[in-house]
């Protein structure tokens, strides 16, 4: 079963872990089990890690959406534990943190445009400016899973840009989604965005913001799927 446990989170889904502002989730079911961003802190990532049965050494890559603390700050942490890892880079790293994870023994990668990084398991390149990120595809049963660590540039875009790198459909959105500040009618505009664009469910945490969460769980119904810390989401 392909699936993503949500392992840092500033949203609590159960409890038992130790929440913290940020985002993280271990992907399992392919040929290689990723984590997609490692939190704001490390302890609490291997934490959450621990009592999620979730071994550092089962990690075979670390996909980091975007530089951001809540998103890169558990990395290093997290080397020291399993160096033994490729780690893909957003493009617009800078230059010492390539190093410093070169240095701690793991393989740095940059990567410049949207496609396939991993057999079944794609980027949809680095989009925007300031801050720029880079989204996580998933294949699936002729659709994808997108998974984003604040959609920064805009989820629409990221959608977008993830049905170019792998040629699928993307059926379901996980992680946040920056809404945090934002208007009830804009949120109500980007529901209907999603739908326009063939997302059939939402498994929305981190930045989305309360509200943000409970006008996307009324206007999927039961296509939201409730997420947070400690989360299991089985993929499409």
């Amino acid at each position: 079963m392909r699936y993503a446990q949500v392992v840092f989170d500033n949203v609590a889904f159960a409890r038992g872990y130790k929440p913290g502002w940020g985002f993280a989730a271990v992907i399992r079911g392919y040929s290689k089990t990723v984590l997609f961003d490692t939190g704001s802190v490390g302890d609490t990532l291997l934490s959450n890690m621990l009592t999620l049965n979730v071994s550092p050494s089962e990690i075979d890559a670390v996909f980091i959406s975007h530089t951001h603390d809540d998103h890169i700050g558990g990395l290093h942490a997290f080397l020291r534990a399993n160096h033994r890892v490729e780690v893909f880079l957003p493009e617009d790293v800078a230059i010492g943190t390539v190093v410093a994870i070169d240095e701690a023994g793991a393989l740095p990668t940059v990567l410049v445009s949207e496609g396939e990084i991993l057999p079944g398991i794609g980027t949809t390149g680095t989009l925007g400016k300031r801050p720029s990120e880079q989204g996580l595809v998933l294949a699936g049963n002729g659709a994808a899973t997108l998974i984003t660590g604040c959609a920064h540039p805009g989820v629409g875009k990221l959608i977008t840009a993830a049905r170019e790198s792998l040629g699928l459909p993307v059926k379901l959105v996980i992680g946040g989604m920056h809404l945090g500040q934002s208007s009830r009618r804009k949120i109500l505009a980007l529901s209907r965005t999603l739908k326009d664009l063939g997302v059939e469910q939402v498994a929305p945490s981190h930045c989305t913001g309360e509200t943000g969460i409970q006008i996307l769980s009324e206007s999927f119904g039961n296509g939201f799927i409730d997420s947070g810390l400690g989360r299991r989401i089985q993929l499409v």
